[in-house]
């Protein structure tokens, strides 16, 4: 029987998405859930990427198998972590789709950004990642290696940058010494013994949940300053990399894009161009695809 819906999941390290549409009557169903990185805890993944399908399926009493569908998830281009979501999913929460596709929310952020049309997207989030579309369908990812080695330019690093800074502060005072490590004592304590606990419980989210603050306090306080020259640094040598040598219109998303931005300098900010659509859009436009390559050719084919 040929599938009736597609189905878009969008994880990051902040939140997972879910979006369920009946092609016949264009209904939508959405869901909503925690964390869903492959790459900083699988298990957790899984299992907000469950809740979301599972949800979806009870607002629209369809079936996984009714479904073509597309993951764009945090950790997704990894071939070996896609394929255990795949095995979770089908042995230990017995969810098989009518099609699956897992791939990298940078890829779902590439198609979403200019609807399918060829640019280069640099996504700021919880971490951080560029990827390229040409105009031969070709999908070139720079950096997202993921918070132990990477993520530059993404809000666990700002996060990270700060902590340090408080760190050094009770190294070198017994105390934090500026407004931002003062606010940042009053969340993880500041004796050696509070901040120990802390840190060992910290995931990639918990550093991001600082970089409000660190942007909050930019303009009175220098080790904030600092913190986010590094940063802005970083978001530069990202989309430089991300570019290469193509010409194609460059496109800034994530939660941290639009305060981010305005720290670049003059001329890079000049040459931005406004997204169109976001991840969970471009996992909608992929499933469409696919879905339409099942129906007419029998198979779907890879983007």
């Amino acid at each position: 029987m040929a599938p009736t819906y597609i189905l878009a999941i969008d994880g990051g390290g902040t939140k997972v998405v879910a979006e369920l549409k009946e092609l016949a009557t264009g209904k939508q169903f959405r869901a909503q859930a925690g964390s869903a990185s492959l790459s900083n805890d699988l298990d957790l993944a899984v299992e907000n990427i469950v809740k979301v399908t599972r949800e979806v399926c009870e607002q629209s009493n369809a079936k996984p198998s009714d479904m073509v569908t597309v993951m764009g998830l945090a950790g997704g281009s990894s071939v070996s972590l896609a394929e255990q979501v795949k095995v979770m999913l089908k042995l230990i929460y017995e969810i098989e789709f009518a099609y699956l596709e897992i791939t990298s929310d940078a890829t779902t952020s590439l198609y979403g950004a200019n609807l399918g049309a060829p640019c280069v997207v640099v996504a700021l989030g919880t971490g951080a990642v560029g990827a390229r579309l040409t105009a031969q369908n070709q999908i070139k990812l720079v950096g997202g290696w993921g918070f132990t080695v990477d993520d530059f330019g993404g809000g666990a690093r700002i996060g990270l940058m700060a902590v340090q800074h408080l760190l050094n502060d009770i190294d070198s005072f017994d105390l934090p010494k500026s407004p931002l490590t003062i606010r940042l004592s009053e969340q993880l304590g500041c004796t050696r013994q509070a901040i120990s606990d802390w840190l060992k419980l910290a995931k990639p989210a918990d550093y991001a949940a600082f970089s409000p603050l660190v942007f909050s306090l930019q303009d009175e306080c220098k080790v904030a300053k600092s913190v986010l020259a590094e940063h802005t640094q970083s978001v530069v040598e990202l989309i430089s990399k991300s570019r290469g040598n193509s010409p194609l219109p460059v496109i800034l998303i994530g939660g941290l894009a639009k305060v981010s931005q305005p720290l670049l300098p003059q001329a890079l900010q000049n040459e931005l161009s406004p997204c169109k659509g976001d991840s969970l859009t471009g996992a909608s436009i992929l499933a469409a695809k696919h879905y339409y390559d099942i129906i007419e050719e029998g198979q779907p084919n890879e983007p």
